[in-house]
């Protein structure tokens, strides 16, 4: 089962940067070779950063910030 992320100590930042990211990344390929790589690039990209947010974890859900 998926473990769900606090996401009121989230920061926002961070999340706007790798979204914005991802999105021009995903938009450049799809320009450049296929729109099907575009869309499994962010596919990608999405499952990998979900597999590994175990390793964020505890950053994410540290009380004492």
């Amino acid at each position: 089962m998926i473990n769900s992320v606090d996401l009121n100590h989230l920061p926002i930042k961070d999340l706007i940067v790798s979204g914005l990211i991802i999105f021009i990344i995903s938009t450049i390929i799809a320009n450049i070779y296929n729109p099907l790589l575009g869309v499994l690039y962010v596919f990608g990209n999405i499952f990998t950063l979900t597999f590994l947010s175990w390793l964020y974890k505890e950053t994410w859900n540290d009380q004492s910030k």
